[in-house]
């Protein structure tokens, strides 16, 4: 893969000493990619390469997975906030200008935080943000008993198919592609961040107002009512933002459609003074 985003990591160090990796690809403007639970940074190995061919890539490992450490104690989310926002003013300070961010699932709300942290943010996409609007009941705690049981497989699969709602068939095509293994792997951070997920936009509601760069919230048209409706409520909280739908996408188009996916992201990040409009109500311009 010519523009992966895997290979030699670099780090910074986040305000409370833990380190935190990213992989750089590609040539262009600055674009930072946050991705969500469940993953690390390859999870843009299908993504990547499209925005790499005019951008420079910058995927980030969040902390407690990949090349990055982790804090020790209570997880807290404010800390993934300075985490993103570090690696982006190291790269706006290394450019001389700000930059764009990606993020996906609750890596939107990481990113969104990281916004709130720094200047440095020219311009955000959040697609697919968060788990969904409402949990169901009890799942919350199956994904813990899973946790504190060591079975990950229970874990993706309630995280999966009851949280997020996926379709099976979508579940199973993760099950067979390299992606699985590291989301086994990475399941013991689902519990604690299902939980900040959860609190999310009662926490961070007043202040999400105060995120200050253009934002497009993107979802897809096949994810669960709650899913799309989570998108509409945090577009309405940002100031200066706008919804749009991908017809036929889900939770994660990153996999499955990352063409698509790239080209409206680079359609927006390319002007969004001109492709951005400032209303939740209206989709994003179709193309000419």
């Amino acid at each position: 893969m010519g523009h992966s985003v895997s290979g030699h990591a670099d780090r910074v160090t986040a305000p409370d000493g833990t380190p935190v990796a990213y992989w750089t690809a590609g040539a262009g403007p600055a674009l930072v990619l946050v991705h969500g639970t469940t993953s690390d940074h390859t999870t843009f190995d299908e993504l990547g390469p499209h925005l790499a061919r005019s951008r420079t890539v910058i995927a980030v490992d969040r902390r407690g997975r990949g090349g990055s450490g982790d804090s020790a104690g209570t997880y807290q989310l404010d800390r993934e906030f300075d985490d993103v926002a570090a690696i982006i003013d190291r790269v706006a300070a290394e450019r001389g200008h700000p930059v764009d961010v990606f993020s996906h699932s609750f890596g939107a709300f990481v990113a969104l935080g990281s916004a709130l942290r720094t200047p440095a943010v020219r311009a955000l996409v959040a697609y697919s943000p968060g788990f969904g609007a409402a949990y169901p009941p009890g799942s919350l705690e199956r994904i813990e008993y899973a946790t504190a049981s060591g079975d990950p497989d229970a874990v993706l699969q309630v995280m999966f198919q009851e949280i997020i709602g996926m379709t099976d068939e979508e579940i199973q095509s993760m099950r067979r592609s390299p992606v699985w293994n590291v989301r086994l792997a990475l399941a013991g951070t689902i519990a604690r961040e299902c939980r900040a997920d959860e609190s999310f936009l009662r926490t961070y509601a007043t202040a999400l107002r105060e995120v200050t760069c253009p934002v497009l919230v993107l979802s897809g048209t096949t994810n669960t009512a709650p899913k799309r409706e989570l998108a509409r409520r945090l577009s309405r909280l940002l100031p200066t933002s706008a919804l749009y739908e991908m017809s036929g996408a889900g939770h994660v188009a990153h996999h499955f459609a990352a063409a698509e996916l790239s080209r409206i992201c680079l359609r927006f990040f390319d002007d969004p003074g001109t492709a951005f409009r400032p209303v939740t109500s209206a989709p994003f311009p179709a193309s000419s």
